[in-house]
């Protein structure tokens, strides 16, 4: 029975989790979010499937929402979630997703969280290469318990913390999601290499006259900044000193791929 796994990533941890998951349940699917929720419908013909995602303001990004209401999943009986996160927690995107799925009348089997380094720059800075590591280590061995889960067709959905409250933060944040694109901006140290155009994951970025335009569908996944080569793609003020990041496994055309 193949599993198809759906993921979303801006700078490759939920990729990463996504591909070593697969390669440990055996027989599975890895299928880019970017590349199918703008049509009207998307169905699955698996018996078992899996999301594989960041966790946006303690909650679901909108891509995931828009994803999971167009998935149609009438041959599904096993479902598992998979949240990335700096802090290592679900937020309420556990919650928001059992909520779709019920309209289905599904829900989900297995649903928890993995610890990676956070890369949301415009609120913090990039941790330390030996923390990051830890992380790595760490989710390792999260995933060799998980996937033993999922191959035995057990259940375990973590307990969120205050979730009532991670809806309405993260509700706020869909909400202006898409124009928050517009605190980013270039300096000088521009090469028009348009990689941000490319990698960017809901096209979001045009180039015009040899510059990035941001276009207003911004995801807020950050996948422009942190692969600029250049560095010069700037997020507010905070950012300019702040260091840039990607997981050291996933390349430019494994983003650039997913959509």
């Amino acid at each position: 029975m193949k599993t198809a796994i759906y993921y979303f990533s801006g700078t490759g941890n939920s990729l990463k989790i996504a591909t070593d998951l697969g390669e440990k349940l055996g027989n599975s699917e890895i299928i880019p979010i970017a590349k199918i929720w703008q049509e009207e419908s998307i169905l699955s013909s698996s018996e078992k499937i899996g999301f594989i995602f960041p966790l946006y303001f303690y909650g679901c990004p909108s891509i995931i929402l828009n994803f999971l209401e167009k998935l149609e999943i009438h041959k599904t009986n096993y479902i598992f979630a998979i949240i990335t996160s700096h802090g290592g927690g679900s937020g309420a995107a556990l919650t928001q997703i059992n909520k779709i799925l019920r309209k289905s009348s599904k829900h989900l089997n297995v649903g928890c969280s993995i610890q990676m380094p956070g890369n949301y720059i415009p609120m913090y800075d990039i941790a330390p290469e030996e923390n990051q590591k830890i992380d790595y280590e760490k989710a390792k061995e999260k995933i060799e318990l998980i996937a033993d889960i999922i191959i035995k067709n057990g259940e375990k959905v973590h307990k969120e913390v205050l979730p009532a409250i991670g809806k309405l933060f993260n509700k706020y944040f869909c909400r202006k999601v898409n124009k928050g694109d517009r605190n980013f901006y270039v300096d000088e140290r521009c090469n028009s290499c348009e990689v941000c155009e490319n990698v960017c994951p809901v096209k979001n970025i045009k180039i015009v006259d040899g510059k990035p335009e941001w276009q207003h569908k911004c995801q807020r996944c950050l996948a422009c900044i942190h692969f600029c080569p250049q560095k010069s793609i700037q997020y507010g003020k905070k950012t300019v000193k702040r260091k840039r990041y990607h997981h050291p496994e996933i390349k430019v055309n494994d983003i650039i791929n997913q959509k």
